[in-house]
């Protein structure tokens, strides 16, 4: 195992597909974000991933945050959309990084997000908190404007 080293977490931009809005982050272990063909390759993933459902509830808000982690192993995409209001649901891809359109699920056998992930996903339930939950109306705009950038 690798000793911790701090990361750069970026936000690059809100990607609309279909009637959807995805914050998008990057997570690079070396800097800056350098993979940008696997960039517009997970952008032509989101339509399909989008569609994915889960076993519990699917009731969203067409909302959520795309999480692209260049690391030791390879790429994680890990896409997240509230659902129920309150819950997060997740699916999680790895790409190695000699084949750039190749997405491997590796989330549903009890995978979680690792530090550097966590740490985007602990901003983004925040604000969905106060922007959505604590308020008389759901400030949707708010939320999307509520990013993270940070060396950690």
């Amino acid at each position: 195992m690798e000793k911790y080293k701090p990361r750069t977490i970026q936000f690059r931009e809100i990607e609309r597909i279909e009637e959807w809005q995805i914050k998008v982050y990057t997570i690079s272990k070396e800097g800056n974000f350098k993979n940008e063909d696997f960039y517009k390759n997970v952008i032509n993933m989101l339509p399909r991933w989008l569609k994915q459902e889960n076993g519990f509830d699917n009731t969203n808000d067409k909302i959520g945050f795309l999480i692209l982690h260049s690391g030791t192993e390879g790429i994680f995409s890990l896409i997240n959309w509230w659902v129920g209001k309150n819950m997060l649901n997740t699916q999680i891809f790895l790409t190695l990084y000699n084949d750039v359109h190749q997405f491997k699920k590796i989330s549903g056998q009890g995978l979680a997000p690792c530090v550097w992930e966590l740490e985007v996903i602990n901003h983004e339930r925040i604000s969905w908190t106060n922007n959505i939950l604590k308020t008389a109306k759901p400030q949707y705009l708010n939320y999307l404007k509520d990013v993270i950038n940070k060396q950690l």
